[in-house]
Formats: C-alpha cells, structure tokens, sequence
C-alpha cells in the first residue's frame, strides 16, 4: 500500500467521525497508461483487481468495477497491488458523500525475486544518523519496499515517521505495522495510526508472493477491531488468492513458537495458514535479533530489533535484508547501523606481522559502512621499494582478497624477502565509494611457546573474579588472527589445553552457527560443530567438554579435543525471548538455560539434576549466571536477580528493588558477597554498585559510580578498591573505604549500539575487563582493546580492531586471547 499520501490526509481525518454509515461502496480501477490520474479515452479497464473495505474483498469485474457491501466499521476502501501494476494511491478514506471511489494504476514488469526491508521498534519522535544511513541504503540497493513492524511510538512517534520515513522520500514503497504502542489515546485506539499511514490491516504482491499486514490486536488502549474482524477479513482474503501461492505475514509480534500457525477466530473457528502456503512470519516487539525454523513446517521467523539504538537484550542496532526466490523461500542477513566507512587493517598490526611455521603471514581488514554493501576488497604489497610512483605503475601487484565474514576480508601470503613492506588496501562499495588503509611492517618469526590453557569460565572461573595472577609486560604484540566465518557476541574463548573453542551467532538464517575449536599455538582451526541457532553469550569448560546453549535452548556438548557431540539435550524453552545469557560450570554440573528451562545438568552425561519452577516469563537478559559457594545466581531483564540453591534448585531470595530490575550486569562473589553493578534509581545517580549478601541478598553497602551501568560486565573487586566498566563512558577505580572515584578513563565512541536503548553515540564497554598483575586488559564497542595501569588509569597500550569487542579475553601465561564482532579471534602475546 503506498503511503504517499501520509500526514496529508490528517486534516481529512479529523473531518470524519468513528464511523461512516453502512453503505454500499462502489467503484473502479482502471489503468493510466499516461499516467496523469484520469481515465483518458482508449484508458481500458482494469480486471480482477483486489478490493477491500476491511472486511470484504472483491475483485473488478470485466468493466473494472467493484461493489462493496460495507459494514459497520468501515473506513478505507483499499486496492491490494498485484505484482504487475503500480498504484500511487491505493486507499481512499471512506466518505458518506463519495459516491465512486476509483484507482490508478500503472502497469510494471512482474519480478521474478523480491528483496525488502524491514525495520521495527523505532520508538523516535526525533531525526538520528539511522535514518540517512537506512537511506543511502535505500538508494544504493534499491529493495522492493521497506515494511516497519510496529512501535513507531505515540502520537509524535507516528507524526515524525509519517513525515521522514515515506515513500516520497525514500524512492520505494514504506508500509507500515500497528504496534502495541501505536494504538493510543483517542475515539478508537488506530485512529491516530490511520491518519498518518492508513488501513492497519492490508495486503499487496511482489513477484509470486502475496504479502499480508496484520495489526497487534490490544495495545496501550482499546482498538476498534477484534479477532472476529480480523479473522473474517483474513478468510475472505486468503480465498482470494490461490492456497498454493507463497504467504509472508507482517505483525507486530510473532504469532507462536510452534509449527503451527494458527489464527484463533473465535472460540469455534481457527484459520490455518500453514495450509496457505505459508513461508514466512517477521515480527519485532521483543527488541531482540533471532531467526528460526518452525519445525518440519518449514516456516521461517524473523524478530528484528531496532536499527535505531540497542536491543531488550542487548542486540546489536540494526535492520534486516530479506530476499525471496521464486517459490516465496526466504534468507536474510542483518545490516548494523551507526557504521559510517570504517576500515581497519587488523593484521598486520604495530608495524610487525609474524610469520607462521611456512613463513606466510596473515593479511587481514576489517571494513563496513551501513549504507552500502561492501563489492570487493583489493590488496597491493609492496617490499623494500615502498609505494611510489614507479611502483605505482605496476598493476599485477592488485590482488583480491577472501571475504571472511559481513566484516571481514583477508588473505595469506608467502612475501617475497624484504626487509620492509608497505600494504595498501582498497574497499569498493556498491555505492561506488573506495574505501582505503595502508599500514608498514616487517616480518619476523614467532618465539615458540607452549600453551597448556585452564580457562573454564567467564573470567576464567565461576565466581567471575576477574584477577589473573600473572605479570605482563607492555606492549603486547599480535601472535595471529583466525576469523570464524560469522559473528562472535559475548561468547568469550575459553581453552583448554592447546584448543581456545569460541561461539558464533547468525540471526539473518540461523544457518552460521558453529562451536569451533583452534589450536591455540598457531590459530589453525581443528574442528566446527554446527548448532541449531545462535549461540550468543559464555560457552564453559569442563572435563574436556565444551558446552554452549543456542537461542532455542539447545545444550550442546562436543569434545574439545575433536569437536565431536557427546551429548545434546533440548531445554524445551519454546518461548521467546531466545536465550541469550550465559552458562556456568563447577567442573561437575553445567547451569544452561533460562526462566523455566533453567537447569542443572551432569557434565559427562547431560542428566538433568534439577529445572527452576519458581519463576518463569522475563526479557532476555545477558548477565553470565554465576556461582558461589552452594548459591547460584540466574537474571531476568525487566526481572530480577534470582538465587537458587545450586544443588536443588530451591529458590533462595530474589532482587528486583533499587534498580536491580535492570538485568545488564554480571554478578561477581568475592570476600563472602555478590557484587553487581546496575542503573540508579534517580536521574541524578547514573550507576550504583551493589555489595548484597550472600544468603539473603539483602544490602549491604552500595557505592555511587558516576558512570552509567548498563553494560554487561562483571565488577572487579580488590582489598582496596573497586574496578567498574561503565557503558558509558570507560572504565574506573572506587575507593573501597569511601566510594571515592580514584581515576577513570574514557573510551570512544561505540561503533554500534547494544545497551537497552543506548542510541547516543555512547562510549560503551560490554566485555568484563581482566586485572592481569596491574595491568587492566579489555575490549570496548568502540573497536579497540585496551592495557591499562591498573594502580592510576593510565593508558599503556592499545590497538584498534575496527569492529565492536564484545567479548572478555582468556589468558594462558604472557598470551591472552579476544574475539571481535566480526568474528575474529586474536592472540596476543606481552613482550
């Protein structure tokens, strides 16, 4: 449906009242071959057009007229494109002195594939860098349309979007979704959504596939329809398509977890769409990214969080690109936003590149810009001759490089013997635009080291004390660069004798899901074991067993040694949110899930020991569970912090007082107490750290941190002092004595969003920093990792990776290991 018209037809809207009379509605379509509106002689008429009054649906006859019977909460008569025609305006208000209602429409080349995009969850009033970056996208890929699936947001929302976020200025058609929070205040809550964007329930084709909006059906306040209008409206529609022709529905929410789409009529009478060909159902409302597979009925759901600042849960800032074939199958795949031409070349790095057992040296760079897709990434080495303009000249130099990831390119290489070398690369954009680096390096031979590794845990242990006993001396030096093949979250390595094992996560397809396992010495990878779904937070070590829980709630558990499966057990968490929040080992019991699909599970055997009973529902949530002493503490975002007995699973005591509602941090225990950051209860007290004991939970100190608090990361706790990563805007030491700020230090600006709601350029650190002797080593959203002096806050090294590190490093001896968002891992080593 076309919204051209937007805002303009507010002041006619405010002419009409609830309702227009039941009347018969007549009209007809005709097509306007010189497109000028008017049906000029030798204009035919267009026959078997779609037509509706919200509840009926009729087709043109051979004259190209319709008749409508009406109802009683009639108020559009709307035109439902076909793939072969165009129609500037496709809906007409309905008034009591209209006696004909007649579209326009131009013909067009059916297509044979259709790519869309779909935003969701806005919830602005105010113009933000998303909004020309989504744009410039538009321009540059040209999709068939752009679909917003709800929450614009109260009046001022939809007045802005019905303003800014149009077909008239984006160059495609915008449709647009009823959100919970779209129906608002007036005679019926839509009334308002009507004005801006028309009907709340419509549908039109692309290719072969029909397209079908549906509204939330409650919200803020009280719609006009219910599920018997819907429902008789849905029947009516899908008789007038064929039940073979591909489906793909637009709603607010999603409409089940299960195999099943079943539209619920009334108490007697539920539609069945997966018998109308159903294909695919996207939805927001959560804030969270997931993509997943109903079952053997092979229906698709795509959740899709803002592209306008962070997730519920944390998901990064972004929309979606979703393609459909001929027979109406989808893939999609995400683009973050607030990436404006970022290029980095991650390896070599510090001017040196280290080469492996062959004498090959990696060549890496990350590159991204939200607006446009990367084309192609070329490369040029030079030796001791440099880049000049002799050199110049020699084009056979230009190689390609190997995409390894959205981020990602690279390549490896035997350099010819030089002392020097100069790397020159060039990023070309589908925009047209070049992107460029060039970075001077040497290459030398790696000192042979052995690692044994013994990190377990989030922080290397389950209490999430994040102190290693072990000095390192600055500055550290990049070993090697393995990239995965997809995106690493806040799954933090963890190794165990030579093998570092990591997590990917996919949320276009579900697909590029892997546990995959390197030899930590070298970065050679040993093995990958494909999971069902993202697996986005800690994975855990225990008796030469990894473990990790995907977003459906599957645990899955492979020797780390050889990536085989030993065992593999389903949660049955059936819900959404995915799961998104840590596990935790003991060595002997594994906790994997969340809500009711919380559990103890034997580590050799995945028996299940105990599943919590006592609470249930929530948002996902982040935070690692933790363990200390016999209590185990889980989260739930919007919840609580919850402490069970971990060896029965009886409920302790539960928080979700003094802002401990807000679930973002991780607990640590340490000196008898949890300790965990979270928001302040008032505006003027940004971030509080909380000291809760152990059994009860209750208060027992709190410090003022001047930051706010809405990352990730665990606090580090000292005889002396505090350590506290903020989201925003660093990092910084308290006083333990007297809450005092001893220092702290400012990070830059995050590369994209992840904080619930962070939308202004915030300096973000998601990752649980490491205290290594004095040395304080972490990674922040603004694409570099950092060595601090942990004493006074002094910067002692830092290197820039050009993707968001979301993710704690592991440490073996001098070596510490770290992955970025673009699915790289990186060892480096301290002089």
């Amino acid at each position: 449906m076309n919204k051209l018209i937007g805002v303009r037809l507010a002041v006619l809207f405010v002419l009409l009242s609830v309702s227009v009379s039941w009347a018969q509605l007549n009209g007809r379509v005709f097509v306007d071959t010189n497109n000028n509106g008017k049906m000029d002689a030798g204009e035919r008429s267009a026959v078997d057009c779609v037509v509706s009054d919200g509840l009926h649906i009729v087709k043109t006859d051979k004259k190209g007229n319709f008749s409508l019977p009406g109802w009683d909460k009639q108020r559009f008569v709307t035109l439902y494109p076909s793939a072969d025609f165009n129609c500037t305006q496709s809906f007409y208000p309905i008034v009591e002195s209209q006696k004909e209602y007649v579209f326009a429409i131009t013909p067009k080349e059916r297509k044979k594939e259709v790519r869309f995009v779909q935003i969701s969850d806005t919830e602005t009033y105010e113009y933000r860098d998303w909004a020309d970056q989504l744009k410039q996208y538009t321009q540059v890929h040209q999709p068939d349309f752009i679909i917003h699936t709800g929450d614009i947001c109260y009046q001022s929302g939809m007045a802005w979007h019905a303003e800014n976020i149009t077909t008239q200025k984006f160059g495609v058609p915008v449709y647009y979704c009823l959100g919970n929070h779209d129906l608002i205040k007036g005679d019926y809550g839509e009334q308002f959504f009507e004005q801006c964007f028309g009907p709340a329930w419509y549908a039109f084709e692309e290719a072969n596939t029909l397209f079908i909006v549906t509204p939330m059906m409650g919200g803020d306040y009280k719609p006009s329809f219910n599920r018997e209008d819907i429902g008789t409206w849905l029947k009516n529609l899908l008789k007038a398509y064929p039940a073979e022709q591909p489906k793909i529905f637009f709603n607010h929410d999603l409409l089940t977890n299960g195999e099943a789409f079943d539209f619920k009529v009334n108490e007697h009478e539920v539609i069945s769409l997966n018998e109308s060909n159903l294909k695919a159902w996207l939805y927001g409302h959560w804030h969270n990214n997931m993509a997943k597979e109903h079952g053997s009925s092979g229906v698709m759901s795509y959740g899709t969080s803002t592209l306008a600042a962070g997730g519920i849960d944390h998901s990064p800032s972004g929309f979606r690109v979703v393609d459909v074939d001929k027979q109406g199958n989808t893939s999609s795949h995400l683009k973050w936003t607030n990436l404006n031409r970022e290029i980095k070349i991650v390896s070599p790095q510090k001017n040196v590149a280290i080469q492996n057992a062959a004498g090959e040296i990696q060549l890496a760079v990350n590159v991204y810009h939200t607006g446009s897709a990367v084309d192609s990434v070329h490369y040029a080495l030079y030796g001791d001759e440099g880049l000049n303009w002799n050199s110049a000249l020699d084009q056979s130099k230009w190689q390609k490089m190997v995409q390894k990831s959205d981020w990602t390119w690279g390549t490896t290489l035997k350099p010819e013997e030089s002392d020097s070398y100069t790397l020159v690369v060039n990023a070309f954009l589908h925009s047209g635009e070049i992107l460029n680096a060039k970075h001077s390096f040497s290459a030398k031979q790696p000192k042979k080291t052995n690692v044994n590794g013994e990190w377990f845990n989030l922080a290397g242990n389950p209490a999430h004390h994040a102190v290693v006993d072990e000095e390192h001396e600055m500055p550290y030096q990049l070993l090697w660069t393995s990239n995965i093949g997809s995106n690493i979250f806040m799954s933090s390595p963890v190794l165990y004798e030579n093998m570092l094992v990591m997590a990917s996560f996919d949320d276009g397809d579900a697909q590029n899901c892997y546990l995959v396992g390197m030899d930590a010495t070298t970065g050679v990878e040993r093995w990958r074991y494909q999971t069902q779904n993202s697996v986005k937070n800690q994975l855990v070590v225990a008796q030469g067993i990894a473990i990790a829980v995907d977003m459906l709630g599957v645990t899955y558990a492979v020797d780390v040694l050889t990536g085989k499966l030993r065992w593999k057990r389903d949660l049955n968490h059936d819900r959404l949110p995915g799961i998104v929040n840590g596990i935790v080992t003991d060595g002997q019991l594994v906790y994997s899930g969340f809500g009711k699909a919380l559990c103890a599970l034997d580590v050799e055997s995945g028996d299940e020991l105990w599943r919590n009973k006592a609470w249930g529902g929530g948002n996902g949530t982040t935070p690692t569970m933790t363990i200390a002493d016999d209590v185990l503490i889980a989260s739930s975002q919007w919840g609580a912090i919850y402490a069970h007995n971990r060896h029965t699973g009886e409920l302790l005591w539960k928080r979700g007082d003094a802002g401990l509602r807000f679930r973002d941090g991780v607990l640590s225990y340490k000196d008898g107490s949890f300790w965990v950051t979270g928001k302040g209860t008032e505006k003027a007290v940004p971030g509080i750290l909380h000291q809760l004991e152990l059994k009860t939970g209750k208060t027992i100190q709190t410090y003022e941190t001047g930051m706010q608090q809405s990352g990730t990361s665990a606090p580090i706790i000292l005889k002396d002092r505090f350590i506290v990563a903020g989201s925003h805007p660093g990092v910084a030491a308290l006083n333990r004595e007297t809450g005092e700020q001893l220092w702290r230090f400012e990070v830059e600006p995050a590369l994209l969003y992840t904080p619930s709601y962070y939308a202004d350029r915030q300096q973000s650190i998601e990752s649980t920093p490491l205290l290594i002797g004095d040395k304080l080593v972490f990674g922040a959203m603004d694409g570099r990792v950092y060595a601090l002096d942990a004493t006074n806050g002094t910067l002692l090294w830092k290197t820039e990776l050009g993707a968001p590190v979301v993710t704690s490093a592991a440490v073996d001896g001098k070596r510490f290991y770290i992955c970025d968002f673009a699915g790289n891992v990186y060892c480096f080593q301290a002089n």
